[in-house]
């Protein structure tokens, strides 16, 4: 995935009575997407490098599930790799212009366990950042990728075919070396004609992963892992007063609209699900530009819950009755103020104008009016933090300050809550935006303000 841009992209959502349902996994058809909002760091920009290095090497290594988290960004630096977190629990390239076996890659991840590299994804297409392509290039695409990695590796190609056990299903081939698994993996929406659905491709990746000895009866028996137990990630600082939940992944959602997929990779990764965002957009039909139908991430969501073993429960919604009161409270509150008030929305004006126009302690005063939905935001909050579950959170962004180095516009966006804070009443909580968003802070009440809804997604 690429990094942010620089200008700022601001999502329109209209408004419909469906839009004002739409809180977090639950809505008629509204995309939530993530503006671009704050500057990247300045190790992360994304460049273009027509000398860029090839990655051959670096997959091809066996010595690769020997390095060190400790050196591998410097040492590949070169390649352009970044810490996503200060976990250092993955890297990641984006540089333009890098190649594997001959063949373009627009995203490369490497992943660690305990100090120690585990996996090396390469994206080789997927549909949110290289746009859609045909059946036909798709087709090729996969032969090409099959041709080179053969001869890359050395070895046969074992097909592998469909995994029941992914979110899509999806396609692969295998090849195995003395040192890696190689794992080339694919998947496309079929066409259906009579339903009218087009084909679409979603994505072609790579997974290099270290080869797997056969195990005895006795290594596997004392490798077998309790069931995971959210509670035991919480962490308690008496001193500050913090309550956070630990080891949840980074992800970087890039440019596109991904918030939604991409934080709940976020979370399926927590429970130690293989889940990738990739495919939860192709479940979700999840657009670049437009974002996430939060409906249908809904539905896919409940149609993984048997196989990954999860369950998704809605905690607060806005309804549409509530925010018509909302928006009459704080023209009245904007009149006694002598504040301009907002103009009610009709048919060219979308809720997010709306909110545009609102003056923060104008809105501060209008949501702070009744304590009881605070009160009730506050106690599912640390009700579900104090579990282990983080939280989905479907904001309104650019309404309320939120750091001084942040320059947003106003528009939808999904986050996650991680923590609070005993002393101060903050929340703590991450954006799916990389290096520098693991952990951020914000008052209760300016947090209450801007929500549009809470989930939570818990395993069992």
């Amino acid at each position: 995935m690429f990094l942010r841009p620089r200008t700022p992209v601001t999502r329109t959502i209209r408004v419909t009575p469906a839009f004002l349902l739409a809180t977090i996994l639950l809505s008629a058809g509204l995309p939530t997407a993530a503006p671009a909002q704050e500057e990247p760091p300045a190790a992360a920009a994304a460049t273009t490098d027509e000398n860029a290095p090839l990655l051959d090497p670096l997959v091809l290594n066996p010595d690769l599930w020997e390095a060190s988290s400790e050196g591998f960004v410097a040492a590949n630096k070169h390649l352009g790799f970044r810490w996503n977190s200060v976990d250092k629990e993955s890297a990641q390239t984006t540089r333009k212009g890098a190649t594997c076996f001959g063949l373009p890659v627009c995203q490369t991840v490497i992943r660690m366990n305990e100090g120690k590299a585990t996996e090396a994804m390469l994206l080789f297409y997927n549909r949110g950042d290289m746009g859609e392509i045909s059946r036909n290039d798709y087709e090729n695409l996969i032969e090409k990728a099959t041709e080179a990695i053969s001869a890359a590796t050395g070895v046969p190609m074992t097909a592998r075919g469909r995994d029941a056990s992914s979110a899509v299903k999806a396609d692969g081939r295998l090849w195995q070396t003395e040192k890696s698994t190689f794992l080339l993996e694919y998947s496309a929406v079929k066409e259906e004609k009579a339903r009218g659905v087009p084909f679409r491709a979603e994505f072609i990746r790579l997974e290099v992963t270290p080869k797997e000895e056969p195990k005895t009866a006795v290594q596997l028996l004392q490798e077998k892992k309790e069931p995971f137990n959210p509670a035991s990630h919480v962490r308690r600082d008496l001193a500050s007063g913090d309550v956070e939940i630990e080891g949840i992944p980074m992800v970087d959602q890039g440019p596109k609209g991904y918030c939604v997929v991409a934080s709940a990779e976020r979370v399926f990764r927590y429970f130690e699900r293989k889940v990738d965002a990739n495919e939860l957009a192709q479940l979700a039909n999840s657009s670049a530009d437009e974002g996430t139908n939060v409906q249908a991430m809904t539905d896919s969501l409940k149609s993984l819950t048997a196989r990954l073993k999860i369950r998704v429960r809605v905690l607060i919604e806005i309804e549409y009755n509530e925010t018509v009161k909302m928006l009459e409270e704080y023209n009245r509150n904007a009149k006694r103020a002598k504040k301009p008030d907002v103009p009610m929305w009709g048919s060219n004006v979308s809720l997010t104008d709306v909110y545009a126009r609102m003056d923060p302690d104008v809105l501060r005063t209008t949501r702070t009016k009744s304590k009881a939905p605070i009160t009730r935001f506050e106690r599912l909050v640390k009700t579900q933090i104090d579990k282990g579950l983080p939280l989905m959170w479907s904001v309104m962004l650019g309404v309320m300050p939120e750091s001084k180095r942040t320059s947003q516009t106003v528009g939808g966006h999904m986050r996650l809550i991680t923590g609070y804070n005993t002393k101060t009443g903050d929340l703590i909580y991450s954006d799916s935006w990389g290096l520098g968003h693991e952990s951020k802070r914000m008052p209760l009440v300016d947090a209450w303000c801007i929500t549009k809804g809470l989930a939570s997604v818990e395993p069992f």
